[in-house]
């Protein structure tokens, strides 16, 4: 199976009703990638604008959110070194922070000088990581297919808030999947609905979710059909 293949397969298995998205940490465009000249608000603005195409965006496209800049392992200058320390001294005045919480926000430790983003689809190979948005429904679906929320599994399913960026980091240095509820910020700039979540997966997972998805599917099916008969049998009785 090809990204586009698992795509159609995601889409179709979960209902989903925005692509899955992706990002390759590269040097360079591929040939004939276009290069983003857009200067984003937000490193996660780019993740909404990938739906509709592939494209590539330099570190410095990313520098109007340090903390962006931050989680996804981008070296920054002295400028935008001070406005990162601005950002969280300013969440940390408003309490959206707290001071123990400033040194530990995550970040991916890389030296490539840009992101290749785009539709799973169009991915000519295989990324680095793949965002899905889902509701709560297709959360649990796709989190059981990926084994995270397995009871003996050795690292259950954690679910992560502000910055969203900072999931990707998490789903970079411990190599699994993570889920986001969102932070305010990637809603502002992604204009996502309040209902969506976000999971990042990364590549190594991406190549096996197949047919662990398939299965996943089949199993909720027989369950949903043994619920709704236990249902009636109940109702029936009383």
């Amino acid at each position: 199976m090809n990204p586009s293949e698992l795509s159609q397969q995601m889409t179709d298995a979960l209902q989903l009703d925005s692509p899955p998205v992706s990002l390759a940490f590269v040097d360079e465009a591929p040939s004939d990638v276009p290069q983003s000249a857009w200067t984003a608000p937000s490193a996660c603005a780019f993740w909404k604008r990938a739906e509709q195409g592939l494209f590539f965006a330099p570190a410095a496209a990313h520098e109007n959110c340090p903390v962006g800049m931050l989680a996804m392992g981008f070296p920054m200058d002295e400028s935008v070194l001070s406005a990162l320390n601005d950002f969280i001294s300013g969440m940390i005045d408003v309490s959206y922070l707290s001071n123990g919480e400033s040194d530990l926000v995550p970040g991916i430790a890389t030296t490539r000088k840009g992101i290749l983003y785009g539709p799973l689809s169009q991915f000519p190979e295989w990324p680095d990581f793949t965002l899905v948005w889902v509701n709560a429904r297709q959360a649990m679906l796709l989190e059981e297919a990926l084994g995270a929320v397995f009871w003996n599994a050795p690292d259950k399913a954690q679910v992560f808030g502000r910055p969203a960026c900072g999931a990707l980091a998490v789903a970079a240095t411990e190599n699994r999947s993570t889920l986001s509820l969102g932070c305010s910020g990637m809603r502002t700039f992604t204009k996502i609905g309040d209902e969506k979540l976000l999971v990042w997966i990364p590549g190594s997972e991406l190549r096996t979710l197949s047919k662990k998805l398939e299965s996943t599917m089949r199993a909720n099916a027989q369950m949903l059909d043994f619920y709704r008969q236990h249902q009636e049998r109940v109702s029936n009785a009383v």
